[in-house]
């Protein structure tokens, strides 16, 4: 097997690797691929389903955030300058 490994390959892993060795860089890629979609995909699933109090819970531990936060001051003033700005370009559009 060309290229540095880290860990021994297991008895399983050579088997497939003799018959795998011989393809192309392309499809060996292909292969990398999808194989680590699989794994990628597997670890995703198996997080755990939260329960409705436990989203509840996540939920209100959101709220007031912001409240300590040294921007809150400027992130209100935008919204409320966009709420501003929203109204004028409304009355502008009726005239």
């Amino acid at each position: 097997m060309n290229g540095m490994s880290l860990t021994s390959p297991s008895p399983i892993s050579l088997r497939y690797w003799d018959m795998l060795k011989s393809l192309s860089d392309t499809v060996k890629m292909e292969l990398v691929a999808m194989l680590s979609t699989s794994v990628v995909n597997k670890e995703v699933a198996e997080e755990p389903e939260l329960t409705e109090e436990e989203k509840e819970k996540e939920f209100w531990s959101l709220c007031g955030c912001w409240k300590d936060d040294p921007d809150a001051a400027r992130m209100e003033a935008a919204i409320k300058d966009g709420r501003k700005n929203e109204f004028m370009r409304e009355i502008n559009l009726d005239d």
